[in-house]
């Protein structure tokens, strides 16, 4: 009996439970389609991610807690600085992590923590002072002169036992507190690392590696994934006669070399943050990951943004490398923000986005409609823009309304992660979108003074539910036999308690006559329409034999 007692208590801590409860991990659901599990259920955050160092004191803190539950927030998303928890090496002082983690739980809110390490947007500045100040335990990159840069080396040992040392007694002390209750969610390991003002490195250190053979696991990988990965890599790989050994160069190098250096800082960063991870998850193995600083498309070339860091050009690099990073995650403040999304929407890498939509350069309404189209086209684990507590709060904050749908219909949107029954739709430049159902087309007209955004649910063969603003929506048949629309009831609402609840029956011109399809807000005229007047309606139709507006868009 006593040795099936120790069995049960040490396969509860071996299986990452804490006293029986699951901690937050990872799954894929029945669709293949990864969520992040908290307390047992399916978790999407609702997120915005502080300014760098609004966390830095409980006192900065006092005054956003309520401002931030009142933007119907679920998830907050803070740093934590490595000079601020060490300060002098060995001391460790976790007073502000769990004041942070209690001030959360009080409000009802979970968070993730950003660990600005020894990089926060490619250069050195959260790291300690006893780490700067000895260049010679703690090298710097250089320049092709030789000099130093403002950036801690990632090829040094003794800064990787470093920050993976005092990474794992955070991890350990989150785990002492935090363990049952599970407030924190996840962990960002450094952030928007690489190497900035250069492609690669220029260390004599750095030279040396460089022209050492490529790690054998990296052929490996390469031989093992060639169709999958990325065709930039794969081809110039290939160009190069697919090698099984040789250096850097003479695998990946071309005229300009760039991706050959890419690559090189690429790989020795994410074997850093994968001691530093492992590090970590040894102590309490919440999901993981590192976020990027895109590649912009007008200025692709390596230093110009950091090299090397986690951008989708070296999503394989890093997969290969980091086995205990969980995904990589995108920093989207790109003009094409859906193309964007898509290219780190691969290799089974789940999308979370931790930063976007630039709140303070006047881009705050375009906020509501990524986190729609973030949630649903891409069965994103969260969605949060930058600067969150940098806006001014009132009943106004573009937000705060959409997130209060979005967390009306987690349960719905969580259920159809993957099931091909749900779809989103966001306004670029463009002023139409289509959406394909098979048996149905569903037309997207943007007709309002603002961004038009939304999604739509399959609920049932013939009932819709589409949530959103800003566009009016008609739907086309595609049976041949039956090759027109019949409107049926169309209702707004809401669910309590995963029961929908009726607060207005929608008709007339509102509902475009009951032949045209719906308005969303279902208002008279487009110019009645309000930015925060997010709506959730259910439309029944039904194809039918004939229509005024047969096969046809009404807005064509």
């Amino acid at each position: 009996m006593r040795k099936a007692i120790i069995f049960i208590f040490i396969y509860l801590f071996s299986a990452g439970s804490i006293w029986g409860q699951d901690i937050p991990h990872l799954k894929k659901n029945e669709n293949n389609i990864t969520q992040l599990i908290v307390n047992g259920k399916p978790y999407i955050m609702l997120a915005g991610e502080l300014m760098n160092s609004s966390a830095s004191t409980l006192e900065s803190m006092a005054p956003k807690w309520n401002q931030l539950k009142a933007l119907n927030l679920n998830t907050v998303l803070a740093t934590i600085a490595w000079e601020q928890i060490e300060p002098e090496e060995g001391q460790y002082d976790f007073s502000i992590v769990e004041g942070l983690i209690k001030e959360a739980r009080r409000h009802d809110l979970k968070l993730v923590f950003l660990w600005f390490g020894s990089w926060k947007n490619g250069s050195s500045g959260y790291a300690p002072h006893w780490v700067m100040r000895n260049t010679g335990r703690f090298p710097r990159m250089e320049n092709d002169k030789g000099e130093n840069r403002p950036f801690l080396s990632n090829f040094s040992e003794n800064l990787i036992k470093a920050d993976s040392k005092v990474f794992g007694a955070l991890m350990n002390f989150i785990k002492q507190i935090d363990g049952k209750e599970h407030t924190v969610l996840m962990m960002q390991i450094e952030n928007e690392m690489g190497l900035l003002g250069d492609s690669r490195d220029r260390s004599d250190k750095a030279n040396g590696l460089f022209t050492k053979e490529v790690p054998g696991e990296l052929v490996q990988y390469l031989q093992k994934n060639e169709k999958q990965i990325l065709p930039e890599i794969a081809g110039q790989w290939k160009a190069n006669g697919k090698k099984s050994r040789g250096n850097w160069l003479s695998l990946f190098g071309n005229e300009n070399q760039k991706l050959a250096d890419e690559m090189f800082m690429g790989w020795y960063y994410a074997r850093f943050v994968e001691q530093v991870a492992a590090s970590g998850k040894k102590e309490y193995a919440i999901p993981m990951f590192v976020n990027a600083w895109t590649i912009y498309p007008g200025d692709p070339v390596p230093g110009n943004y950091p090299s090397g860091g986690p951008n989708h050009r070296m999503l394989d690099i890093y997969q290969c490398a980091a086995p205990s990073i969980d995904f990589l995650a995108i920093d989207n403040y790109n003009e094409d923000y859906i193309s964007q999304l898509k290219q780190y929407n691969r290799n089974g890498n789940p999308v979370f986005v931790p930063e976007a939509v630039a709140l303070w350069r006047g881009e705050k309404w375009s906020g509501p409609a990524k986190a729609f189209y973030t949630l649903s086209e891409f069965n994103a684990l969260g969605f949060s823009p930058f600067a969150i507590d940098n806006a001014i709060y009132d009943d106004k904050h573009p937000l705060k309304d959409a997130y209060h749908v979005l967390n009306n219909l987690i349960p719905l949107i969580a259920k159809e992660h993957g099931s091909g029954k749900m779809k989103g739709f966001m306004q670029q430049d463009n002023k139409s979108d289509k959406i394909d159902f098979g048996d149905y087309e569903i037309n997207i007209h943007y007709n309002y003074p603002y961004l038009g955004y939304g999604l739509v649910i399959r609920l049932s063969e013939d009932e819709f539910l589409i949530a959103g603003n800003g566009a009016d929506i008609s739907f086309r048949s595609k049976v041949k036999s039956l090759p027109g629309i019949s409107y049926g009831t169309i209702r707004e609402g809401y669910f309590v308690n995963g029961e929908w609840k009726t607060s207005k029956y929608i008709g007339g011109d509102e509902a475009m006559q009951g032949v045209g399809g719906v308005k969303i807000p279902p208002v008279y005229l487009s110019e009645d329409a309000n930015q925060n007047l997010v709506s959730i309606l259910r439309i029944k139709v039904i194809p039918v034999k004939s229509s005024t507006y047969t096969n046809k868009n009404i807005f064509d």
